[in-house]
């Protein structure tokens, strides 16, 4: 089967779009916040990180000579303190960790905590305190936002988590219906919709399990029409059967009957042995409904037996078969000596179904030939015939469970033989094969099994 021509990638390529869109957008996202960034100071809304401490050294005479001191001169981004010249702090806006390391900075002292400028005053000192950081030139904006490289760095993660966020999400609608083909697909071949529209996917690895699932639906459409095939051929050679046991029952009764009319004794004899064979003939019939329809092969248990006892018997069994309808049997037999561990039941009966079967077309000749032969582990058993050979539709059919080509039934012939001694095969690890001889008239049926020597 194959699928219809579409455009499609790997999952390969379509991770790497992703990839590659998520990365691109990410560099576009810093592209613009460093655009804005040099937008705000060019233009002046933002101040630049050094913008406090070229003020200040600008005007640094202007505020020494301030009297009295002008708190505007200082840049609202700082933090100012008045000191006497014995280093007493006199006002400002410092706090005490502030106001304990400016008094170590006018005495000369230096610590990392902050950024000091020193401006004499006529009576004392000015000290500033500044940072090297970037800041709203808006004094409210400043207020609100007083880090602006920090509130920067939060913006800018927050659109990066909602870029990723974005993008995994677009991913996985995208691969959800990329994917949804094959959910549906299995869906319908667990509720065995099995003649449903195929569909495709854009991923070539879905579309390769597209086509897995298509080769399994097909199998399983074709299995489930084989197993209802098979179950209406059960049911109708069942029904044969059940139609079959009627006839006789039928002559029972009938004779039961006469003999109730009857007074000549001879007579009656004859009457109560039609009724016997009758009766053999139901029990036949019921025998084979019940043993072969259930084609059990657990039944008796697995069981130390010398394999050249178990042959002998096959054998003697085979030839009582055979002269009932006046066939010779000719065996041949190369066995070695030992003992086998075997369900001797169901091989026996595997064995005689085939021959069973050879004697059903055995027409011209009079003749069956069974070889024998045991080696490296492996029983071998052809049995060949000389009647008219497989037809072409049984060459096909002949193991399947109630396969017959007879038009009409002979007394045992339900077209079970050969189903169950292919099955008793494959348990032992063998096969049955079977095919016409090239050279003359009839069919040869091989069975084989692995069954070792039991040391």
């Amino acid at each position: 089967m194959e699928l219809i021509k579409n455009k499609s990638n790997t999952l390969f390529w379509m991770f790497l779009k992703q990839l590659l869109w998520v990365s691109t957008s990410i560099l576009i996202e810093i592209f613009i916040f460093i655009l804005l960034f040099n937008i705000g100071i060019n233009s002046g809304f933002i101040l630049p990180a050094n913008f406090s401490e070229h003020y200040l050294e600008k005007n640094k005479s202007i505020i020494s000579k301030s009297e009295p001191f002008d708190k505007e001169l200082i840049p609202f981004t700082c933090k100012y303190g008045l000191f006497d010249s014995n280093g007493n702090y006199l006002s400002g806006d410092f706090n005490e960790d502030i106001i304990e390391d400016a008094k170590a900075f006018i005495n000369g002292a230096k610590r990392n905590n902050y950024l000091f400028i020193l401006i004499e005053r006529a009576n004392g000192y000015c000290i500033v305190q500044y940072d090297v950081s970037a800041h709203f030139s808006s004094y409210i904006l400043h207020k609100l936002f007083p880090k602006l490289e920090l509130t920067t760095l939060i913006l800018f993660f927050l659109i990066f988590v909602l870029i990723v966020i974005n993008n995994a999400l677009h991913f996985g609608r995208k691969l959800k219906k990329e994917l949804k083909p094959v959910l549906e697909e299995i869906s319908q071949i667990q509720n065995r919709e099995l003649n449903a529209e195929r569909k495709t996917s854009k991923i070539n690895e879905f579309n390769n399990i597209l086509l897995s699932l298509y080769d399994m639906e097909t199998a399983l459409s074709q299995a489930l029409k084989k197993e209802w095939e098979t179950e209406q051929k059960r049911k109708s050679n069942i029904s044969a059967l059940a139609h079959d046991i009627k006839a006789p029952l039928t002559v029972i009764k009938g004779n039961s009957e006469l003999i109730l009319e009857e007074d000549n004794i001879t007579e009656i004899y004859k009457l109560a042995d039609i009724i016997n064979s009758n009766s053999d003939k139901i029990e036949r019939y019921i025998k084979l409904l019940i043993d072969e329809t259930k084609n059990n092969l657990t039944a008796g248990n697995e069981e130390k037996i010398d394999l050249t006892v178990l042959i002998t018997d096959i054998i003697k069994e085979s030839e009582a078969m055979c002269s009932l309808r006046g066939i010779e049997l000719i065996t041949q037999s190369k066995i070695a000596d030992g003992e086998i561990i075997i369900n001797r039941d169901i091989l026996e009966r595997a064995i005689l179904n085939l021959i069973k079967n050879a004697i059903e077309y055995t027409v011209l000749r009079k003749m069956i030939m069974m070889n024998i032969e045991y080696s490296h582990n492996k029983l071998v058993i052809s049995i060949e015939d000389f009647g008219k050979g497989f037809t072409e539709q049984s060459l096909k059919y002949a193991k399947d469970q109630f396969y017959t080509d007879k038009t009409e039934r002979s007394e045992e012939h339900y077209g079970l033989g050969m189903f169950f001694a292919s099955n008793v095969a494959e348990k032992y690890n063998g096969s049955v094969t079977y095919y016409n001889k090239p050279d003359q008239t009839g069919a040869v049926v091989v069975f084989e099994a692995v069954i070792p020597i039991n040391k």
